[in-house]
C-alpha cells in the first residue's frame, strides 16, 4: 500500500485520501468503540483515542512521517528485511518525527489549514453537540473537479480573498463567476457572489457589513441605518454628493 501521501500536503487530496484508507484499515482490525494507539504528529502512537479522534488528529496534524509501517494497528513486520529484527517487541520511539514541528511546505492553503485547526481546538474545548468542524471537513473533502489540486471550499476561499484584497464590485464579481461557471461546467464554482458567500456562511464564517461615518463617530445600524447625514458631525454618509450611487465612505466588516 502507498504511503507516500504521509508526506503530503494537509488537506491535499492524497492526504485525505490516505487518512480514509487508514482508517479503513484498522476498521477490519478492531471493534468500532475500541480505542487505538494515535500515529498523529502530537500523539505518536503514545496516546490511545477512540478512532473519531484519531481520524480528526490525522486531518489536522498530519501523520508521523517515520510511521510506515503500520505495526501498532495489525500491519505484520517484514522480519526479513528489517535489520532490527531482534527488537521488534521494544517501543519504537517516534518522537524525532521529522515533520512535527515543522510546515510541510509554503503554500496558499496554510492559512486555511490554521483556521480549520483553530476551530477543531475551539470545538474539543467547548464541546459542542453539533460539530462545525465535522461540517467544514465535509466540505473540505469536495473536490473542485475530478484530480482537482485544490477543494471547492479553498477555491471558494481565495475567490472571495481576491474580490474583498482588489475590491472587486458584486457586479463584476458576479460576471466572472458566471463566465467560469459557462465556461468550466464541470467544476464546482458558484454561480453568484451570494452563492459563495453561503458556502462561508453555513460554516459561520460570515460577516455583516455595516456603514460608517467617515470620522467614525456612530454606525448607521438600527435607528440610523436609514440616515444620510451623521448626527454627531454632519458629515455624509456616502462618497457620491448626489447619493445617486449611494457608494458609502467607510465599511465595517463584522464577522459573526
Amino acid at each position: 500500500m502507498d504511503r507516500s501521501w504521509i508526506n503530503s500536503r494537509l488537506f491535499s487530496k492524497p492526504h485525505l485520501d490516505g487518512v480514509s484508507n487508514f482508517m479503513k484499515f484498522v476498521s477490519e482490525r478492531y471493534d468500532e468503540n475500541e480505542e487505538i494507539l494515535c500515529p498523529c504528529r502530537r500523539c505518536l502512537n503514545r496516546i490511545h483515542q477512540h478512532k473519531g479522534i484519531v481520524e480528526d488528529h490525522l486531518y489536522i496534524h498530519g501523520m508521523a512521517s517515520t510511521y510506515t509501517r503500520w505495526m501498532y494497528h495489525g500491519e505484520e513486520m517484514d522480519v526479513q528485511s528489517n535489520e532490527n529484527a531482534d527488537h521488534l517487541d521494544g517501543h519504537i520511539d517516534f518522537s524525532d518525527d521529522v515533520g512535527m514541528n515543522e510546515v510541510q511546505e509554503d503554500d496558499d492553503d496554510d492559512k486555511i489549514h490554521d483556521m480549520v485547526e483553530e476551530l477543531y481546538v475551539a470545538e474539543e474545548e467547548g464541546n459542542k453537540k453539533k460539530s462545525m468542524f465535522a461540517v467544514l471537513l465535509e466540505e473540505m473533502k469536495q473536490e473542485l473537479y475530478p484530480g482537482a489540486a485544490h477543494s471547492r471550499f479553498s477555491f471558494v476561499v481565495k475567490l472571495l480573498h481576491i474580490k474583498s484584497f482588489y475590491r472587486i464590485s458584486n457586479v463584476a464579481f458576479n460576471a466572472f463567476l458566471k463566465l467560469l461557471s459557462v465556461q468550466f461546467p464541470k467544476c464546482s464554482i458558484p454561480a453568484s457572489y451570494a452563492e459563495a458567500k453561503k458556502v462561508i456562511r453555513a460554516l459561520g464564517l460570515g460577516y455583516d457589513s455595516i456603514h460608517v461615518f467617515p470620522n467614525n463617530c456612530v454606525l448607521f445600524r438600527k435607528e440610523l441605518a436609514k440616515m444620510d447625514n451623521c448626527p454627531v458631525c454632519g458629515a455624509s454618509r456616502w462618497k457620491d454628493e448626489d447619493t445617486r450611487m449611494q457608494i458609502p465612505n467607510k465599511v465595517l466588516r463584522h464577522v459573526y
